[in-house]
């Protein structure tokens, strides 16, 4: 089944000859009969955190699409030669002023509902310490008690709280 986002690519870019489907294992991709490049269609890695203190959590107010007033997790898109840590350190200061101390893994997510593409979502919990600094990619931020979290919160966020949660109370 071809992805919304296969219709992007129409030519190959490397050699600007019209792509065709090829059958590799037991599925079609979009791939050149001239060269061979092949559109693989793979999720893009990203990295968030559950920043916590005194029973809540730190959310963020997405200032733009997708998912413009949905809360979210400090977190964002990891770039090519950073690992998980170094991206989720970079992101969480750029969008609140933090140095981070990463804590443990929380899970990784596959996050299947953004209009941008398919991404996996590796996410952390750490201590919230300092004063936040709100970024420009969001309009507000708030300290939620966990048993008062707001309803739209994006992408699986929610999931991995409800996970930290239940690994938390399960090791009290």
């Amino acid at each position: 089944m071809a992805s919304v986002h296969e219709k992007l690519y129409k030519f190959c870019p490397t050699c600007k000859t019209k792509l065709k489907r090829k059958l590799f294992g037991q599925r079609k991709f979009l791939s050149c009969p001239n060269c061979s490049f092949t559109f693989w269609n793979n999720p893009k890695p990203v990295t968030s955190v559950i920043l916590h203190n005194n029973e809540k959590i730190l959310l963020l107010q997405r200032a733009n699409e997708p998912f413009k007033n949905y809360w979210c997790l400090p977190g964002g898109y990891m770039d090519y030669e950073e690992t998980p840590e170094e991206a989720i350190r970079r992101e969480t200061k750029e969008e609140t002023g933090f140095d981070l101390s990463i804590g443990s893994l929380v899970g990784v997510y596959r996050i299947d509902n953004d209009p941008r593409g398919v991404n996996i979502d590796i996410i952390y919990e750490a201590e919230l310490k300092g004063k936040i600094l709100l970024s420009e990619e969001h309009q507000n931020y708030n300290l939620f008690a966990i048993d008062e979290l707001p309803a739209k919160i994006a992408y699986k966020h929610r999931n991995a709280i409800e996970d930290w949660l239940k690994r938390r109370s399960e090791s009290e």
